[in-house]
């Protein structure tokens, strides 16, 4: 019987959604086929604790372990390791480093589908329609460029104005702005959590439609499912805290568009060179498609759209893990 590491917590601003996601492995997990063992990353002392109980994190020298001991203790991993540090390559590089097999996206993928600056590079250089972007690297820009970005960005783009960190997400970092003058708060806000930000032009009344994409070589591609707001912007809290979000699954969308959307979410996919499974999330104003990002290591917790929108297609979420697992590599 293979042993599967679940991977949960982290450094990341989204440790705490990491662990929800964590816990619906837990609790869904194929005992029968598999052993699993549970891998605690701390976000304070960012090491590693081989735990027993997902509920009572006990912590001590004990049960610390190191990179070294993985391959003795278990077979494949499975990331649940949301934001920073476990999405975006990093541990991926650790455990490649190790010879370890592991479920979802490699390296580069990862890397590529955090970072949404270059992701929205490489949907411009595929000429995969997207709304307007700018972007400062508060570390390499100079201050004189920077301030020509930002004057261009609110000259040129329809408010409102969406600013971002590059590298975040569960909407951590993000604001909504109306007018010129709110910029430089917005910014400073985003700075807190990457050095790199993304000014995205915003669309009147959009509707946010979401696709789940399984497979390597061979992709199974969801039916789209439509997260409806009761207001026009959610912050983390609205999403995790308040869960205000509304899931339809599946969305109602004409036959043709439906096509088109999840034709371009194997597209999306192929081109970051995505593996095992992602998220690909559009957004969608006066019958216009717009790609909007790749989650790369989409949640799993009970609001989540992407276990949901698989069990759209037939399968419990046990079948979806014991898949995931099986795409490991």
């Amino acid at each position: 019987m293979k042993t599967i590491a679940l991977f949960f917590g982290g450094p990341s601003n989204e440790h705490e959604v990491s662990i929800m996601s964590a816990g619906n492995v837990v609790k869904y997990f194929d005992y029968g086929r598999y052993k699993l063992i549970l891998i605690y990353w701390h976000k304070k002392d960012r090491r590693f604790y081989k735990i027993k109980n997902i509920d009572k994190l006990k912590i001590s020298a004990k049960n610390r372990i190191g990179v070294e001991d993985f391959s003795r203790l278990f077979d494949v991993a499975l990331l649940m390791t949301h934001g920073r540090y476990g999405e975006d390559g990093i541990l991926q590089a650790v455990l490649d480093s190790q010879k370890i097999k592991y479920c979802g996206c490699r390296v580069l993928s990862s890397a590529v589908c955090m970072d949404k600056a270059i992701f929205k590079n490489l949907l411009t250089a595929d000429k995969i329609n997207q709304t307007g972007y700018a972007v400062l690297d508060y570390q390499i820009d100079s201050s004189a460029e920077l301030l020509r970005r930002r004057n261009k960005a609110c000259r040129d783009f329809k408010f409102p104005l969406y600013v971002k960190p590059a590298n975040s997400g569960s909407s951590v970092g993000i604001s909504k702005i109306t007018k010129p003058a709110q910029l430089a708060t917005a910014v400073k806000n985003a700075l807190k959590h990457d050095k790199k930000i993304v000014i995205e032009e915003g669309l009147v009344n959009p509707r946010e439609i979401e696709v789940a994409v399984l497979g390597n070589e061979k992709l199974l591609v969801s039916r789209p499912g439509e997260l409806r707001l009761a207001k026009d912007f959610y912050d983390y809290d609205d999403k995790y805290k308040k869960g205000e979000a509304q899931m339809i699954v599946p969305a109602a969308i004409d036959p043709t568009q439906t096509e088109k959307i999840r034709a371009l979410a194997a597209r999306a996919y192929r081109l970051a060179d995505c593996r095992g499974f992602a998220r690909v999330d559009f957004l969608i104003a006066k019958n216009k498609i717009y790609l909007n990002e790749i989650n790369s290591l989409p949640g799993f917790t009970d609001i989540s759209m992407f276990p949901m929108l698989m069990m759209d297609q037939g399968m419990s979420y046990r079948e979806l893990l014991n898949k995931i697992i099986a795409l490991a590599y």
